[in-house]
């Protein structure tokens, strides 16, 4: 079966935090906690992009070209997905009735997102999805990055010089920083501080 190259955006959305959450916390309600989070995120990714997969402490999701009418849509995606999130963890510590570590921790974790437009393969298997493709790779590679070790933030949405300029989106007011990996070389990201775009939303 022949399987044709696709082109569009990449989108992955990774819990900060989350291996120490779990280690430190009582499993059962970490694992409660995380689930209501997880679901967040999904129902408001889930709105415009399709989900490709859920992996763990992350969401990965995709648009095909053309499934997005402008770039714009995304940055704005973006914005009340994290809004979503904090709003999800804040309310879930308030509402907290016992003394338990996990409760407690809830607002230790935070939400970072990789953003990429390149080209992948869908690949069908027993009725799932797969994505394939170099691009794919680069998109989780992403994920092991040093925007916190950088600018100490642990909410951030990181992009790549190639989608800023499919979105054709300016690039000033963003932290600009390369990344290497091994048999990808350098990549150009520009990052935007979450915590500062939730406190904009919020005053607004």
């Amino acid at each position: 079966m022949e399987r044709k190259t696709q082109s569009g955006y990449l989108v992955l959305a990774d819990i900060s935090g989350y291996t120490s959450y779990v280690a430190q916390t009582e499993i059962e309600h970490a694992d409660m906690a995380l689930s209501y989070l997880l679901e967040t995120i999904v129902e408001k990714i889930g709105g415009l992009l399709t989900i490709g997969q859920l992996e763990g402490d992350a969401v990965f999701a995709y648009a095909e070209e053309g499934q997005l009418k402008e770039g714009k849509s995304l940055l704005e995606l973006i914005d009340q997905t994290y809004l979503a999130f904090r709003e999800k963890a804040l309310a879930l510590y308030a509402g907290a009735t016992c003394p338990c570590r996990a409760c407690k921790a809830l607002p230790t974790l935070d939400l970072k997102f990789m953003v990429h437009h390149g080209e992948f393969l869908l690949q069908r298997v027993a009725g799932i999805t797969h994505l394939l493709g170099t691009d794919v790779n680069l998109i989780h590679r992403l994920a092991k990055n040093r925007v916190t070790e950088s600018t100490g933030w642990k909410g951030y949405a990181l992009f790549t010089g190639q989608v800023m300029e499919h979105m054709g989106h300016s690039k000033d007011n963003f932290f600009k920083q390369s990344e290497s990996y091994e048999h990808l070389g350098d990549v150009d990201v520009y990052c935007r501080d979450m915590h500062v775009r939730y406190k904009e939303m919020k005053a607004s």
